[in-house]
């Protein structure tokens, strides 16, 4: 289920790359200018602005960019590239890169496929037709989308941009709030702005300047990542600019029983000035930071990545900066570097031993993966790796700029790893010992495979035989609620972080269950689809069963090959959601809910029919569905196809009610969805329910 936001306008931090490789089209006019790496920025981020072009606007607009030097994105609709040519060749000419804004600025998921397609498709051929552009990049109206909508970009090639920072021009702001907003910007970062508000036009020559004063500098937006690079495509800054070498030091300022206060000074130990920095903290084992102050953590325990404020992120040379922050634990152990450092903890330790027979071999896991050899595939959520070492290091290689990660070391805490890239990530500081490293897919991305290279040891240490498989088993199949759609958020509103940032399957009441009852899982789940209808009838053709015999849903269509030792005692079924919580439009296929009732329930039985062959008789199937409050037609399905199973002898066919009274719901996940609070009171209610099974 997804219930989309209904404003005026708003920004949300996701970013759905839907697999586009190649740079933006760009007239010969637009490469001339700023048409490179600028060897002075540290970092790059995207200014966009929406709805134009329109007359007396779109002109200032341009002539003010031109002036402070920077190009932007342009976010037009259709219906105004057609009606203002001349404006939005002058766009291009002046070195803009142009998006797709939808053709009048509808809401897009109250339309049909049909619909949406032409809205889509008509944009694209104007803006190709006037300007020679043919847009990559789609930014929906009012940051109105779900799945089904994104079906119907991917058809045309389109990476969905909504954004990591909203200027709220569209509100009335003022020119300080606009200009404070922007402030938030950090390097690959994305705002979203208007060319309409007079407010804005004066906010640019200081959102640019405040942009130079941080190192940042006005980028493209790559139509692989979804992210702001540099103008001619490259993903870093080039080397050669202000990176002055620097030395980082940390001291314990107070101690009491269980925690602590520290901070870490950064200097500027070169000879000319820096705009930005970083430094590296390496937590002392059980210390987890609660809070900061004068910098960013990325991270909270182990290996964290500590940067600079807006306000401090300057030195000149011998200048120094202080970052203070509260721990709990024992800080002893705990040391500053700064990267690159010979000492560095995440310098990659040399010579790592690669996995020596495939990564299946080295790790346990029961996710649905396409076996490579040295590397392994996958998309569904919550797909886990597990292995064992013995050593102070450990690397873990991924390579995936779409989705979020949680990884543990010996059980504890998870830190996050934030669409980590082609990278190795290390873990270090350990003591020399056998220790456990578990990683966990925490995002969703059917149409993105996400590639897992294993486990490397660091230098000196060893990678050991890997964890045994769990004697318990349960799949887990369903919707967003199974997939933990928004579930770290605490207010149905996600535009401060979007529903990636804030989704974690790791920590959906699917994996809470299976870790209370120490079972292997699988959690084979695709927000907006449903049983024998999608979310308000989008992706018509299509539903979950369409894709739940596939290994990588969407972006292979080969079955999964399902291992003979993936037998689970328990198969949990959560669809139904979106096949009644909208009501039937016009063109669907059912004249009426009966007729939508009537498919249901026979598509249900014939899937359970395929899982009672697939599983066998012992197998427990429970048919899970929450409080609907539109319509009984959900609840009234699973009680009449549980009781016709157990009619004929199926007796391990069950039911399990999501009671939001009883359970004490909140739903303050993304867009109504369930919270992490929720899904931990699923957990224990479901845990309880499976054991009076046994």
């Amino acid at each position: 289920m997804q219930r989309s936001l209904r404003r005026p306008a708003v920004a949300m931090a996701v970013v759905t790359a839907l697999g586009v490789g190649a740079a933006v089209v760009q007239t010969a006019a637009a490469t001339t200018q700023a048409g490179a790496a600028d060897a002075s920025c540290t970092g790059y981020v995207a200014l966009t602005f929406d709805d134009g072009p329109t007359p007396g606007n779109t002109t200032t607009l341009l002539n003010t960019l031109k002036t402070a030097g920077v190009r932007a994105t342009m976010f037009n609709t259709g219906q105004n590239v057609q009606a203002n040519p001349d404006l939005a060749r002058a766009e291009v000419a002046a070195g803009m890169w142009i998006g797709n804004h939808s053709w009048d600025h509808p809401y897009m998921t109250q339309l049909s496929t049909q619909e949406q397609t032409s809205q889509i498709s008509r944009t694209q051929d104007v803006i190709k037709q006037v300007t020679g552009v043919t847009p990559q990049l789609f930014r929906p109206p009012y940051i109105d989308t779900n799945d089904a909508l994104r079906a119907v970009e991917r058809q045309f090639g389109l990476t969905e941009i909504n954004a990591d920072v909203d200027s709220q021009d569209w509100n009335n702001a003022t020119v300080d709030q606009i200009v404070a907003n922007a402030g938030q910007l950090q390097s690959g970062g994305v705002i979203l702005m208007h060319d309409w508000p007079a407010n804005t036009l004066q906010a640019v020559p200081r959102i640019v300047t405040n942009l130079h004063a941080r190192g940042l500098c006005a980028g493209m937006i790559s139509p692989a990542t979804g992210h702001a690079v540099a103008p001619d495509g490259t993903t870093t800054p080039p080397t050669g600019g202000s990176t002055a070498t620097c030395t980082a030091a940390y001291r314990t300022t107070s101690n009491w029983t269980g925690g602590f206060q520290g901070e870490v000074t950064v200097t500027n130990s070169g000879t000319t000035t820096v705009n930005s920095w970083k430094a590296t903290l390496n937590l002392a084992a059980g210390v987890t930071i609660s809070s900061i102050w004068n910098g960013v953590n990325t991270g909270s325990t182990g290996t964290v990545t500590v940067s600079n404020s807006a306000y401090n992120g300057t030195l000149s040379a011998g200048q120094s900066a202080t970052v203070g922050f509260t721990g709990t634990g024992d800080p002893a152990g705990t040391t500053a570097l700064c990267p690159g450092s010979p000492t560095d903890p995440t310098t990659p330790p040399t010579d790592p031993t690669p996995p020596a027979s495939g990564v299946l071999a080295q790790v346990n896991t029961a996710g649905r993966v396409t076996d490579q050899g040295s590397t392994v595939k996958y998309t569904w959520p919550g797909v886990y790796f597990e292995g064992r070492f013995h050593g102070t290091s450990v690397g873990i290689v991924l390579n995936d700029a779409s989705n979020d990660y949680e990884v543990q070391i010996d059980g504890g805490t998870a830190t996050a790893l934030l669409a980590p890239g082609d990278v190795t990530h290390w873990v270090t500081g350990l003591t020399d010992a056998d220790h456990s490293v578990r990683v966990a897919k925490r995002t969703e991305s059917p149409w993105s495979a996400g590639q897992f290279g294993g486990f490397v040891a660091g230098t000196g240490g060893t990678m050991l035989s890997k964890p045994a498989a769990r004697t318990k088993q349960i799949e887990f199949i369903g919707d967003s609620w199974t997939a933990g759609y928004g579930d770290m958020s605490t207010s149905h509103d996600c535009s401060a972080a979007g529903v990636n940032r804030n989704s974690n399957a790791n920590q959906s009441f699917g994996a809470l269950t299976a870790r209370n009852l120490d079972a292997d899982y699988q959690i084979n789940a695709w927000s907006g689809m449903g049983m024998v209808r999608n979310y308000n009838g989008g992706n018509a053709g299509t539903n979950y069963r369409t894709y739940y015999d596939t290994a990588l849903q969407a972006v292979d269509s080969s079955a999964w090959q399902r291992p003979d030792s993936w037998k689970p005692q328990y198969v949990v079924v959560g669809l139904g959601i979106n096949d009644f919580s909208t009501a039937l439009n016009p063109g669907e296929p059912w004249a009426n809910e009966a007729a939508l009732v009537a498919d249901y329930r026979a598509a249900y039985q014939a899937f359970i029919d395929k899982l009672r062959a697939r599983y066998g008789a012992n197998t427990y199937i429970v048919l899970t569905y929450p409080y609907l409050y539109n319509t009984n037609d959900l609840a009234d399905s699973i009680t009449q196809i549980v009781k016709q199973r157990n009619d004929q002898g199926d007796a391990r066919v069950r039911s399990f009610y999501y009671d939001n009274s009883a359970l004490g719901l909140d739903l303050l996940g993304c867009d109504w969805h369930p919270s992490q609070q929720d899904h931990k009171k699923i957990a224990t209610a479901l845990t309880s329910f499976l054991n009076s099974l046994s």
